[in-house]
């Protein structure tokens, strides 16, 4: 059995050095003192070295994760990070086996945001849903969700830039709030505050998909710090390490919950504090989550 790990990043950003530094301090807690961690950061030229054979490799990013799946086939890889639709592609393209190739996916479940919305709007039934290039492969999981929590979901496509503020107004006038999926054509640094301020401007909340959204105006967001996905990471490669297979591919399990308290009474939506809603969200998702979590 392998006695290594071998954390692959994409570049050497804040969010990536920070978790593979939490990703270390995991492994130590739970005192393994077996496993030798080694770093590799493609934008520095590292080599992409293995150092044994089966050893497990934490791709941390899009680029790790493309890079890493190319690796020999018996070589498990874990992506952090990761959209659904590229693990899915690059699980099929690289003919890659699910015991060895797996990922904690970038998303929150949506049933975990309709809960979130749920409870902050409990009267709404109208959820608006702009859908790009990317996330649009996510429509069918967002119906059958949004159905589950008696929400109708009104899905707009947005096939280039140019008809992303026509079809923000439809959905917003149609619809009670708006629910952000991660799209880079959609949701990135040039759009944001154009979509904030015409959401604004309708007075309808938006439902971010991290803490800087809800700091730059969305009403509230489901989201996971880099710790909370180092750890789920540390406890998989714990598995691993023991059993020699991977999990299937799982959402984040650790999350928190912030809202931002100067839209929510812009909006004469009554304010209810971040771990009061986390708790509540871990109810609605029933027993099988432990309300331990944090």
């Amino acid at each position: 059995m392998a006695h290594g790990v071998t954390v692959v990043v994409s570049s050497p950003s804040t969010m990536n050095i920070e978790f593979a530094e939490q990703f270390k301090e995991e492994l130590l807690k739970a005192r393994n003192k077996h496993l030798k961690i080694k770093v590799i950061n493609l934008q520095d030229g590292d080599q992409l070295i293995v150092d044994e054979p089966g050893e497990l490799v934490v791709a941390v990013g899009v680029r790790a994760l493309q890079l890493t799946s190319k690796l020999k086939a018996n070589t498990p890889v874990l992506g952090v990070f990761t959209p659904l639709p590229t693990f899915n592609v690059l699980l099929e393209s690289n003919k890659r086996d699910l015991g060895n190739f797996s990922a904690i996916l970038l998303d929150q479940p949506f049933s975990r945001q309709m809960a979130l919305m749920r409870i902050i709007l409990p009267g709404s039934k109208n959820v608006g849903v702009l859908l790009g290039p990317t996330s649009g492969k996510y429509a069918e999981l967002l119906q059958e969700a949004g159905e589950k929590s008696a929400f109708h979901i009104a899905d707009e496509m947005v096939p280039q830039e140019a008809d992303l503020i026509p079809k923000l107004r439809k959905v917003l006038e149609e619809n009670d709030a708006l629910l952000a999926i991660p799209d880079p054509m959609i949701y990135n640094r040039e759009t944001a505050h154009p979509i904030l301020l015409t959401s604004y401007r309708h007075q309808k909340p938006v439902f971010g998909y991290s803490q800087s959204y809800v700091r730059a105006g969305a009403l509230a967001a489901v989201y996971s710090s880099v710790k909370q996905l180092a750890r789920q990471a540390a406890e998989i490669t714990l598995v691993q390490h023991s059993s020699g297979l991977l999990p299937p591919p799982q959402a984040p399990r650790y999350f928190s919950v912030m809202m931002n308290a100067q839209v929510a009474r812009s909006l004469s939506v009554p304010l209810i504090d971040d771990e009061t809603l986390r708790r509540k969200i871990l109810l609605l998702e029933g027993p099988q989550n432990d309300e331990l979590r944090d």
